[in-house]
């Protein structure tokens, strides 16, 4: 389906004219694309709001997809093929999209593994951004990290955030930078940069422990504290998921550099029993229950291995005689020479509420009512037992109908629609950080 899991679907689109010479057959003539698109994508009759916007030169073309329904925003454009009039480009591995130009507009159809529809575009004027933005580098020791400075206009020093990322490779751009552009526009400054490993940013997340990943946090926390425009004692953390579990380590890191932490749909406790947890759900989900059970058990043989607690040679055996069943390849145990393993036993055992026991910020708790990866009113409690030991103030919400990175899909039966973000919530977080004084320690 369109813009899964805030990996976000991106346009691509291509304009020419036609020039005759008499006695010559017509070629096409390629325009400037330079500029702000916007449309509609439909699929079931149902539209979905988008814009584009591009640049391009005598040899490339390249554009930032943006749908704030899906609250993305900029994310870079994927591959893109033009044969004369004729548009085709990919947006992540299964998704393409087919496209014809009419003068300063671009129709087509897309395709993906779930659905098909159209797309339409046209060239609109480009609203001014009411905030500044600037490329920005630091570094945590050798990595050097890459992100964008957002900063209010208005005079004077302000709140400000780093925004951390999930587990995996994430770069800067769509769900972030939706987040940062309604703090921009709220008088925060935010700070999103690419993870290491990913975009522009050096180093390696595959083989990093949370406290490397804190520590690149804490090199952004660093920049924010030298930037004029920024108060040095309103300066806290937004992380989703795995981001949670760096804000964590962050704060605990250096307690009197946080002043406040946004934590969403993150995990609280071992996380080796999350990852129990989500696969289970998942299993259930997918498989009849005898055969999700004995995938269950192979499982939990492969994390126990993970962990140092058995030998490989026990899970190469069991997956060994596991090989033919229908769920072996869904759960893709990773060969001997993954870097899983290594990662894994530096991350797995690791208990997230020894973190969370250290921390001295306010912290706003934000997970989604349908959230299949983590237990929602299971974690909120034990989050909230540890900060409240020490007098720490905490909220918590729950956003309505929404799954692990807080958006909205049809359920069963229900009819179609574009999944979104959860209403509401994006403006929830922007007020409760707006709300925060400064910090006590100066």
């Amino acid at each position: 389906m369109l813009l899964r899991r805030a990996v976000l679907l991106v346009f691509v689109t291509l304009s020419w004219g036609l020039a005759q010479t008499p006695g010559t057959s017509a070629k096409p003539s390629p325009l400037d694309l330079t500029g702000h698109w916007e449309g509609f994508v439909v699929a079931q009759g149902v539209r979905l709001g988008v814009s584009l916007d591009f640049v391009q030169t005598a040899t490339t073309t390249s554009g930032l997809f943006t749908s704030e329904t899906q609250r993305a925003m900029d994310y870079p454009l994927a591959s893109v093929t033009v044969n004369g009039r004729t548009l085709h480009f990919a947006l992540g591995d299964d998704m393409v999209f087919d496209g014809d130009l009419q003068a300063d507009a671009i129709t087509g159809t897309f395709k993906d593994s779930d659905q098909s529809g159209t797309f339409s575009l046209h060239r609109a004027a480009e609203k001014p951004l009411p905030y500044l933005l600037r490329e920005v580098t630091f570094s945590n020791g050798d990595v050097k990290l890459a992100g964008t400075l957002m900063s209010p206009r208005t005079p004077g020093r302000h709140p400000a955030v780093v925004l951390l990322q999930g587990s995996g490779p994430e770069v800067r751009w769509g769900t972030n930078r939706f987040i940062a552009d309604r703090l921009a526009r709220a008088g925060v400054v935010a700070l999103i940069y690419d993870k290491r490993g990913s975009g522009a940013s050096g180093g390696d997340w595959k083989t990093a422990d949370y406290k490397d990943l804190a520590l690149d946090a804490l090199s952004g926390v660093a920049l924010l504290r030298n930037e004029a425009s920024v108060d040095p004692y309103r300066i806290g953390l937004h992380g989703h998921s795995q981001g949670g579990i760096i804000a964590s380590e962050v704060a605990k890191l250096s307690p009197k550099s946080i002043a406040f932490i946004v934590a969403e749909d993150t995990v609280a406790g071992p996380v080796w029993e999350q990852d129990i947890y989500r696969v289970r759900n998942a299993l259930a989900k997918n498989f009849k229950p005898a055969e999700a059970e004995a995938a269950m058990h192979l499982y939990s043989l492969f994390i126990e291995v993970a962990l140092g607690k058995r030998p490989y040679e026990d899970l190469a055996s069991a997956s060994a005689a596991a090989s033919k069943e229908p769920w072996f390849e869904w759960l893709g145990i990773p060969p001997r020479d993954s870097w899983l393993w290594s990662w894994y036993a530096k991350t797995g055992n690791v208990n997230t509420l020894e973190n969370w026991r250290e921390v001295r910020s306010p912290t706003l708790l934000v997970f989604g009512e349908r959230d299949a990866l983590v237990p929602v009113g299971e974690s909120i409690a034990k989050i909230e037992a540890e900060l409240e030991k020490n007098d720490v103030p905490v909220t918590a919400l729950i956003a309505p109908a929404a799954e692990h990175n807080l958006t909205i899909h049809p359920q069963p039966g229900e009819a179609f629609f574009w999944w979104k973000t959860a209403p509401g919530i994006v403006d929830a977080v922007v007020d409760w950080i707006l709300q925060q004084p400064a910090r006590v320690e100066r």
